[in-house]
């Protein structure tokens, strides 16, 4: 799978960014799914590397959602499907130290 030694690993509860979006839209990682862009479906027949072309289609897929400090229920909010390399680590929830948190 394609990563770039230069992008930090995500990991869920990470808060990230959308390259192509407004930065006062972040997104909370929910899932890091093993699928590849071009194997995960979006529900519509489509892949999220169909979505995504200007991405590597061999990208680990990131789902992720737009949370805010009113959700109450993340399992009810609308998860979006990314390659990795579409989004920008911002506020990690882990420090990179082994064994510390």
């Amino acid at each position: 799978m394609s990563e770039s030694d230069d992008r930090p690993p995500l990991h869920v509860g990470d808060h990230v960014h959308d390259r192509e979006q407004d930065r006062d839209a972040p997104l909370v990682v929910v899932a890091m799914l093993a699928a590849r862009a071009d194997e995960h479906e979006c529900g519509d027949g489509a892949t999220v590397a169909n979505y995504n072309e200007e991405y590597p289609a061999d990208d680990r897929v990131v789902e992720a959602v737009f949370a805010q400090r009113t959700t109450v229920d993340i399992e009810r909010v609308q998860r979006y499907a990314y390659p990795r390399s579409r989004l920008r680590l911002e506020t990690p929830v882990h420090d990179d130290e082994e064994g510390e948190d």
